[in-house]
């Protein structure tokens, strides 16, 4: 038996084994889901928590960002307030995220340890140079001896490649035992056995009781159907997790605990949160069933059972639970709302209502940060539908399914209605939002904007109108380039064109077609300062910009452009086509000119007629299906094909299904490609 690679310094090991974490602004809410799901991954199997921060109770805490190493993070507590987990493009996988947060608990790397040489062997001449540092074998007073055998299969075990400088080098060897077979090492699915045996130790977690993230179960203490009583005084643990915008209801079905005075000695200890520092729902001891159920405030719960050698020859005690959806909420500031079983599939046949309510003068701003519902173009099986008032009366604000994410929404009062229902065929991921109390600056404050004030949540900003720019202070307007512009066709011209633009110039021209046209725009002359990759990161200094303006609040970008290449001809999405051009305070060019027609759309009416997709052209129109569907006889209709596809076309393009929208689950698509014999694809 030997050491295993868990820190040895007893400072960086987490408090009560609570983690508290913040997520960046800058992560989409399925990376979000993701991270949760690899925090619920550890707490399946210790007795580790993963809380959100509450600034109060926890002034050391990791933050889920993105850093230059790609994905890193810091071996256990730093102790000094925040530190960085960094989960970077290629580490958004669930593996790599588990693998990371061992970190935060506490785990070095396993071939890291002071006597690795009885089990691997480092090829030091195969490892990509710069990336030595990462084999370094670590002391013993920075590895802590658990009395666990060295474990290949841990999930923060590299694999034999790992910083190779080719995929068929490897720079780690497991040594070769004549008794068994060479193992695999690696893995990225799943905490192994010695993982999990690790962190329990390390945590000092109670040897009975578990984590519990089902929607509902039945336990009992240790002995309860044994005739043989404990050895020795017993501590047990049992937590119990739902998702945010449930409420867990406790049943003690049975009790045979030894009363002692005020329960001091042996009890059963029931708390609304998940530590010590949680509230006492109730302490309980003697004999009998509880007649109350007992109930959590918010999604966690923790139950501690604690006895003495008193209780020989005594039950204990049974009981079962069950997370409960939706509710009154109350809040005075926000908080968050979840799917049942989020980020897992949601449970069949659910209905969840939750009626918000903050205080008076506020309103309820609610915004999801993930969504993923059983699509269907009415929302007729499963689908979040949210009303402005707190009964199902209330006017309705939306009925949302699909996989697209609604957009932010807000009541007009201080209560607003959300309900969840899910049928009993397919189930989804689900959804994630947050809720505020919002105010409308703009409406209550003397926000001082000259022309428009536009509210957003947790705030206001001020606007010009087409023809103005923002001043320096935010607030006042002055004289622009650009404006609005609704003659049938005409030209737009860069500032001072065909001579330099200026510096520092911000102009927006906002084309306005009639209702049921759209705009095509064709440049004859573009100059801008930059490379000809049309890409915002590759535009930084000039710019043309170019959106569809769906509607006030609703902007498609149909690209950004700089450089000295033309663009290519753009038709709008509505009848409004909004232009944007920058420069910043270096190299001026001779900017741009461009010519814009209208035309009307004949899709804009009814999408034409066509059931999926309509293409409108000059004076006509013409019906499409999404992949995997095929266009009826009658030019308009689509019926559901199969995902299997013969190509024998010189050249072309394969979409995935349902393209330009989200594909569908659960889908086996083959594209066979054929060509004449002597042809290469």
């Amino acid at each position: 038996r030997v050491t295993r690679a868990a820190t040895a310094k007893k400072e960086r090991i987490w408090d009560f084994g609570v983690i508290p974490y913040e997520i960046d602004g800058n992560f989409s809410g399925l990376h979000k889901a993701l991270f949760k799901q690899a925090m619920r991954h550890w707490e399946n199997y210790t007795c580790i928590k993963f809380v959100e921060r509450n600034p109060i109770d926890h002034p050391n805490y990791i933050v889920f960002t993105e850093r230059q190493c790609g994905c890193c993070s810091f071996v256990g507590k730093r102790g000094n307030g925040p530190q960085a987990i960094s989960i970077g493009k290629n580490c958004d996988k669930f593996g790599i995220v588990v693998h990371e947060l061992g970190h935060v608990v506490g785990f070095w790397h396993e071939h890291t340890r002071p006597d690795r040489e009885n089990h691997v062997v480092i090829e030091k001449n195969n490892i990509m140079q710069g990336q030595e540092y990462n084999f370094n074998k670590l002391t013993e007073d920075e590895v802590n001896s658990l009395g666990l055998p060295y474990d290949y299969d841990s999930i923060m075990h590299y694999a034999r490649n790992t910083f190779s400088k080719g995929t068929y080098l490897d720079t780690i060897f497991p040594i070769e035992m004549p008794t068994r077979k060479r193992p695999e090492i690696g893995q990225r699915l799943r905490l192994s056995e010695g993982d999990i045996a690790q962190a329990n130790l390390l945590y000092k977690c109670a040897k009975c009781g578990r984590t519990f993230q089902e929607n509902s179960a039945a336990f009992t203490s240790p002995s309860y159907y044994s005739n043989q009583p404990p050895n020795e005084p017993e501590r047990c643990e049992w937590r119990i997790t739902a998702t945010h915008g449930e409420r867990i209801v406790l049943n003690i079905t049975d009790l045979d605990i030894y009363k002692s005075n005020n329960c001091r000695s042996d009890y059963l200890e029931i708390r609304d949160g998940y530590w010590h520092k949680s509230p006492i729902l109730g302490k309980f001891c003697g004999s009998g069933k509880v007649n109350d159920l007992i109930k959590s405030t918010g999604s966690r719960m923790l139950l501690t059972y604690t006895t003495t050698f008193r209780q020989a020859n005594m039950r204990g005690f049974a009981a079962s639970y069950e997370a409960v959806c939706g509710g009154s909420v109350n809040l005075e500031s926000g908080g968050r709302l979840e799917s049942p079983n989020y980020p897992m599939d949601y449970l069949p046949n659910k209905e969840c209502i939750w009626k918000i309510t903050v205080p008076k003068d506020y309103q309820v701003a609610l915004k999801f940060q993930s969504f993923e519902v059983e699509n269907h173009d009415n929302c007729v099986y499963d689908y979040v539908e949210v009303r402005d008032g707190d009964s199902a009366d209330s006017r309705v604000i939306g009925v949302f399914c699909g996989y697209k994410i609604p957009p932010d929404m807000r009541s007009t009062t201080n209560k607003m209605f959300v309900k969840f229902v899910s049928d009993g065929s397919v189930q989804k991921a689900g959804f994630s939002a947050t809720f505020m109390k919002e105010v409308d600056e703009c409406e209550h404050m003397d926000h001082g904007c000259e022309h428009e004030c536009i509210n957003t949540l947790g705030g206001y900003e001020c606007a010009c109108y087409i023809g103005y720019e923002l001043h320096s202070d935010k607030k006042s307007c002055e004289n622009a380039c650009g404006g609005t512009l609704k003659q049938p066709n005409g030209t737009i011209l860069s500032p001072s064109f065909p001579n330099e633009y200026p510096i520092l110039k911000e102009c927006v021209w906002e084309i306005i077609a009639p209702p049921q046209h759209k705009i095509t725009l064709n440049f004859t002359h573009f100059e801008l300062e930059g490379n000809t990759f049309y890409q915002a990161s590759e535009c930084e200094y000039d710019s043309v910009t170019i959106y569809s303006k769906i509607t006030e609040d609703n902007l498609k970008k149909h690209g950004v452009f700089c450089g000295t290449k033309l663009p290519g001809s753009i038709t709008s999405e509505s009848n409004t086509l909004r232009v944007e051009f920058k420069s910043d305070k270096t190299i001026q060019k001779s900017g741009f000119a461009a010519i814009y027609s209208t035309d009307v759309d004949e899709c804009a009416v009814n999408n034409g007629g066509c059931q999926h997709e309509c293409k409108n052209t000059l004076g006509s129109y013409v019906c499409s299906c999404h992949n995997g569907y095929t266009l009826q006889d009658n030019g308009h209709d689509c019926k559901e094909g199969g995902c299997k596809y013969e190509v024998t076309t010189p050249n072309g393009q394969i979409f995935s299904p349902n393209y330009p929208d989200y594909y569908p689950p659960k889908k086996d698509c083959i594209w066979h490609f054929t060509t004449t014999p002597g042809h290469r694809i």
